[in-house]
């Protein structure tokens, strides 16, 4: 099973058992914990390696779980990915939980990629168009990419919008070449 399969599987175990109230909150202990794990090659080494039984590891996390102040549902989540040994996917599990907390509050992120930074009258004009398009709220990360000559592209979950000049310019290569 890759990485983004499991990242799914979880993801919708948290949506199904943990209150959406209490997602945002379990999703940042979720982005604590794996900045933590980055930090400490010691502890990565430990959950994250195979030299431990899935007992040790478990003890190792019942004795850090204390000082960690964590809610009791991550704290559950947690040990759970530690023991099953898919602490190395937790990056793509925080992204499928948010995704999955995003499609629970009919909410979407949009990545606009331009050229120059965008100003806030186009942004709330481009917030309002996304939302009639996709009929969810949606929030604007703005990306800058120098190598735009013009143009932006918008990406909503898995639907790409390519205004680019340098999209534009690759399409007329494409018809060309036909």
């Amino acid at each position: 099973m890759n990485k983004n399969q499991i990242a799914k599987k979880y993801s919708r175990a948290l949506i199904s058992s943990v209150d959406i109230s209490e997602l945002p909150l379990v999703i940042e202990e979720f982005k604590a914990f794996s900045h933590l794990i980055d930090a400490k090659r010691q502890l990565k080494l430990l959950f994250a390696g195979k030299i431990f039984t899935e007992g040790e590891k478990a003890k190792a996390f019942e004795a850090l779980s204390p000082a960690l102040k964590l809610n009791p549902k991550t704290d559950k989540f947690l040990k759970q990915i530690i023991i099953s040994g898919h602490l190395t996917a937790m990056k793509e599990i925080i992204t499928a939980s948010i995704d999955a907390y995003n499609e629970k509050q009919k909410k979407a992120t949009a990545v606009v990629v331009s050229s120059v930074a965008l100003d806030s009258n186009y942004t709330e004009r481009l917030k309002t168009a996304l939302k009639q398009m996709t009929d969810r709220e949606v929030t604007i990360e703005n990306r800058i990419d120098e190598s735009l000559l013009g143009g932006f592209i918008v990406k909503v979950g898995s639907t790409i919008f390519d205004s680019s000049l340098k999209g534009q310019l690759r399409l007329l290569k494409t018809e060309l070449m036909r």
